[in-house]
Order: C-alpha cells, then sequence, then structure tokens
C-alpha cells in the first residue's frame, strides 16, 4: 500500500476494491463490514455514508474525516464459495 486515496473532509468520496483472484465462478456473497482506524469521536470521524457489493467489486462511500489525517480502511466479505477475505486501502484527508 503505498499510495494514498485523497479526500477533503467536505467532500464524500466512492472507492472501489477490486476483488481480483477468485475462483472461477465465484463472486462476492456479503459484505462482513467496513474497519476505519484511527476511528475518532464526534463529527470529525472518516466514516462509511453508502456501501455497495457486486460479484467482484465491493464500493465504500466515505464521508467527513479530519484534514492532515491518515486512516487504513479494510473490508471483509464473504464468497460464494464460503471464503472470508479482505482488501483495504489509505485514505489522506487534506483541505483542497
Amino acid at each position: 500500500m503505498a499510495e494514498y486515496l485523497i479526500k477533503s473532509p467536505e467532500e464524500e468520496r466512492s472507492c472501489a476494491l477490486d476483488w481480483f483472484g477468485l475462483k472461477p465462478g465465484e463472486a462476492l456473497a456479503c459484505s462482513l463490514g467496513w474497519t476505519i482506524v484511527p476511528q475518532e469521536p464526534g463529527g470529525t470521524a472518516l466514516r462509511i455514508s453508502d456501501e455497495t457489493i457486486a460479484p467482484n467489486r465491493s464500493i465504500a462511500v466515505l464521508a467527513g474525516g479530519r484534514s492532515g489525517h491518515v486512516y487504513h480502511v479494510s473490508h471483509r466479505v464473504r464468497t460464494s464459495e464460503g471464503r472470508a477475505l479482505a482488501r483495504a486501502f489509505l485514505m489522506r484527508v487534506v483541505e483542497r
């Protein structure tokens, strides 16, 4: 994870995770949840405002966050084969 995705505190940003490496015929079946670290109290926290799951892609809409902070955002899913998988990215919040 050498790169950051960037958003401003006021912006809602859609972020997609592509799930390469699924077995032939395997698809994402359900979300096991998103995790954001660090978790911060109050209205300045980075949060998931919406999420979508497709056969090989999950999408989160991120809102909020404190300018100057970097967050680790991860998503766990269950596949149609019963496997639990996880993917993650880094989100940097900056004033624009």
